[in-house]
């Protein structure tokens, strides 16, 4: 059995999108065990998903801060016996595993996130055709997500619309109104309901959205972030600005319709064909400042170039993907 270390993120989104290595490890090594090595945040998300046998949490500001720290995770890695470490994260520390060590490509960084991680893979002889990231839901999650909405008495035939108004920096968000705007404009129809998701530290902005909109929107409140991917795998259409739920929704086959202002679309976009991103005219010459040196530099506290996007606009996009999008 071959036994390989995926050096994985931190953060939900990334630790999402490393997925995509998964599918052409499995089918290039046809006997492996697959360990992913995340960060705390971003452990919920894998810990239980099905395509990967292990994982284990990298807490660099907690139990492995410092160079003690270090060499403790190291010595645990160690134990393991690995006979790869595939490191997406550009990582030294995968480089003292004692395994083999396949690294990023350095050169043009100017590219989706997947494409340079798929990179890893192909520049060692792996074929990499079709691959994208990818999640599955178990028969609990699917379950929870029905009987979720069941109780909220969202009819077998309405459309679904979720809409995560969210982000963990405040120069990724849209504006609250246009968002509330937009949903009471699609939720006007019998046809759709709407779900509002929210990160645990978004309670706030959630309520504030909700209590904007003229027409009530299902409110999710669970914490769990599998339980979260069960329910936006119900949507026809996931509304979001960057966020980790985003890549969780293109990584279960639900279209999404992403708002980008501040952070560059073109590395940290829903991954796929089927996705749209919405971006604004607007161009102040600083756009996108993440990632970057200073981001957020302007100091202005929210970003313009991403509340220059028109409900009309969004609006526009949802309905055009909704037009060509089979009801899930």
């Amino acid at each position: 059995m071959k036994r390989i270390l995926v050096f994985s993120f931190s953060f939900i989104g990334d630790a999402v999108l490393s997925t995509a290595v998964i599918q052409p490890l499995r089918s290039h090594f046809k006997d492996v065990h697959l360990t992913y090595l995340v960060g705390p945040r971003a452990i919920d998300i894998l810990k239980t998903e099905a395509q990967i046998d292990a994982t284990v949490v990298y807490d660099n500001r907690g139990v492995h801060a410092g160079l003690k720290g270090r060499l403790k995770l190291i010595r645990t890695l160690r134990q393991e016996k690995f006979d790869l470490v595939v490191n997406l994260r550009d990582s030294f520390l995968a480089r003292c595993i004692g395994a083999e060590h396949w690294g990023l490509v350095r050169g043009e960084r100017n590219r989706h996130a997947v494409v340079r991680y798929l990179e890893v893979l192909s520049r060692n002889g792996v074929d990499t055709t079709d691959a994208k990231p990818s999640l599955q839901l178990s028969e609990k999650e699917e379950t929870y997500a029905r009987r979720f909405l069941e109780e909220s008495e969202i009819a077998s035939k309405q459309l679904l619309l979720g809409i995560h108004p969210g982000g963990n920096w405040e120069y990724k968000l849209w504006d609250t109104e246009k968002f509330a705007q937009l949903a009471d404009t699609l939720n006007a129809s019998d046809a759709i309901s709407v779900l509002l998701f929210a990160g645990p530290n978004e309670r706030n902005l959630q309520s504030q959205i909700a209590g904007l909109m003229k027409t009530s929107p299902v409110i999710v409140d669970t914490l769990d972030l599998r339980e979260v991917a069960g329910l936006i795998s119900a949507c026809d259409i996931y509304l979001s600005n960057d966020t980790g739920p985003m890549h969780i929704a293109a990584a279960l086959g639900t279209p999404v319709v992403a708002m980008f202002g501040s952070t560059n679309h073109i590395r940290s976009g829903p991954y796929g064909e089927m996705h749209v991103i919405v971006r604004s005219e607007l161009d102040l010459g600083c756009n996108p400042c993440h990632p970057g040196r200073n981001p957020g530099g302007c100091g202005a506290g929210s970003c313009a170039v991403i509340d220059g996007i028109s409900v009309e606009q969004a609006l526009e996009e949802v309905t055009n993907l909704l037009a060509v999008s089979p009801v899930r």
